[in-house]
C-alpha cells in the first residue's frame, strides 16, 4: 500500500532538526489580520520604508492577506535567544540574524519536500543594506517578507495558539511562518 504524503509531517520534520523552542500548527481561518500593523511598522520600525519586504512598497495589504488565505494551514515557531540585554539593539540584531538564518535553511530543505508554501518572517535581512527605494531588489527569490507586512497580528495570534513570546528579561523571541 502506498504511503500517503502528509505536508504537515513534513514540516515538523524538518523543523524539529533546527533549534527552534515552540511551535504550533493552524487553519489559516485562525490568523488574525488587521490593516491597522502597518500603523504600527509605519510608526515603530525603522525598516518602514527602506526594504522591498516591508511597507510600503511590499504591495497592497489586502493583496498581501489575500496571499495568506490562499493557502490552508499554517506552521508557526520561535526561537529564542538569551541576551545580556534585552533593549540592546545589536543584540537583539544579532538574534534576528540567527533566527532568520534558521527559517532560510528550513525554507532551503522544504523546497525539496513541498511543491507550494510561502515563508513569511521578521522581515528580510538578505542585504546588508536594502536597495530599496532607489534600486530594485537584488535577490528577489531570497526575499522574505515580514508577517506583520502581511497584516498578521502576530503577538496575538502567538498567544491563541499558546505559544510564549516573552522568557523573561534577557531573551528576544523571534516567530516565523509557513503557509501550505
Amino acid at each position: 500500500m502506498k504511503e500517503i504524503f502528509d505536508p504537515q509531517k513534513a514540516i515538523e520534520d524538518t523543523a524539529l532538526a533546527f533549534p527552534i523552542c515552540e511551535y504550533c500548527f493552524g487553519d489559516t481561518a485562525q490568523l488574525p489580520f488587521s490593516d491597522k500593523v502597518w500603523f504600527i511598522c509605519e510608526t515603530d520600525c525603522e525598516r518602514y520604508g527602506h526594504s522591498w519586504a516591508c511597507p510600503p512598497y511590499c504591495v497592497d495589504i489586502q493583496e498581501k492577506i489575500a496571499a495568506c488565505k490562499n493557502y490552508r494551514n499554517f506552521f508557526l515557531f520561535s526561537t529564542v535567544t538569551e541576551v545580556e540585554n534585552a533593549w540592546d539593539k545589536n543584540a537583539c540584531l544579532k538574534a534576528k540574524l540567527v533566527h532568520e538564518e534558521i527559517t532560510r535553511k528550513m525554507q532551503i530543505e522544504l523546497k525539496e519536500k513541498l511543491s507550494d508554501f510561502y515563508v513569511l518572517s521578521t522581515g528580510c535581512t538578505t542585504c546588508e543594506v536594502c536597495a530599496c527605494p532607489d534600486e530594485p531588489c537584488r535577490h528577489p527569490e531570497q526575499r522574505l517578507s515580514s508577517m506583520e507586512s502581511h497584516g498578521i497580528v502576530i503577538l496575538q495570534l502567538a498567544s491563541e495558539m499558546g505559544l510564549s513570546y516573552s522568557f523573561g528579561s534577557d531573551t528576544v523571541v523571534y516567530f516565523s511562518m509557513i503557509l501550505f
